[in-house]
């Protein structure tokens, strides 16, 4: 289906409208670190540097948090370190609309909107996808794409390096070296394609159909399945 490309530009858009609606410029600042680096923990000094929050704005929306139930603390020594509560009835959903907005992804698929026309799929893989990555881990991130260049595609990435202060490690093929390491049963592949997923371009849907030998599917176009 063309214009798949532009449709998940918008699909993206209305999600981050939805964000503003619902939270303020320093609770996005907040969720945006908790939520994203989720295993990690921060005590209110680093939160104020990570996020530029002022100590009387962090610590109010901490308390908010806190009270709420959607972020726990553990006293460590002689400071408080702050999570995100994963026992809370709503944290699926809040971690999901986090993600799709201020998160990972949100900010993987406004870094790789100028590259959406050369992308067929893009997907955050690994031990972020499962929500088991380690404080200062990299972010694996798989591409498949035509005529995309790799230089460009570091190039490009560096601003969300910036943005989520964790290194970002793409994997990109073409669609033709894709569909041959596929047939020809890679190792590598194979695991990532039957682990957890955070789709940034692409779905379930197109990533089967990736598989398929159509020579004539443009980037970004979806097969009809009906």
């Amino acid at each position: 289906m063309a214009g798949h490309a532009n449709y998940q530009f918008i699909h993206a858009k209305i999600w981050r409208m939805i964000a503003q609606a619902l939270f303020t410029p320093a609770q996005q600042k907040l969720l945006g670190l908790l939520f994203v680096r989720v295993n990690e923990g921060f005590h209110l000094n680093e939160i104020m540097r990570l996020t530029g929050l002022g100590s009387a704005s962090a610590q109010r929306e901490l308390r908010r948090l806190h009270e709420s139930g959607l972020i726990t603390s553990e006293r460590i020594g002689n400071v408080r370190r702050f999570w995100p509560n994963k026992e809370s009835l709503v944290y699926p959903e809040l971690s999901g609309l986090v993600q799709k907005t201020f998160g990972i992804v949100g900010v993987l698929s406004m870094t790789l909107s100028p590259l959406r026309a050369q992308l067929h799929l893009a997907f955050v893989s690994g031990a972020t996808a499962k929500g088991q990555d380690m404080p200062g881990s990299a972010i694996d991130l798989l591409l498949v794409g035509e005529e995309a260049n790799y230089g460009d595609l570091l190039t490009g990435l560096a601003p969300a390096e910036r943005t989520l202060r964790r290194k970002i490690n793409p994997n990109l093929y073409t669609l033709a070296d894709y569909r041959r390491r596929l047939r020809e049963g890679q190792p590598f592949l194979l695991q990532v394609l039957q682990q957890p997923k955070l789709f940034v371009i692409g779905d379930e849907s197109q990533l089967h159909a990736l598989a398929l030998p159509d020579s004539s599917m443009q980037a970004n176009d979806t097969p009809s399945v009906f």
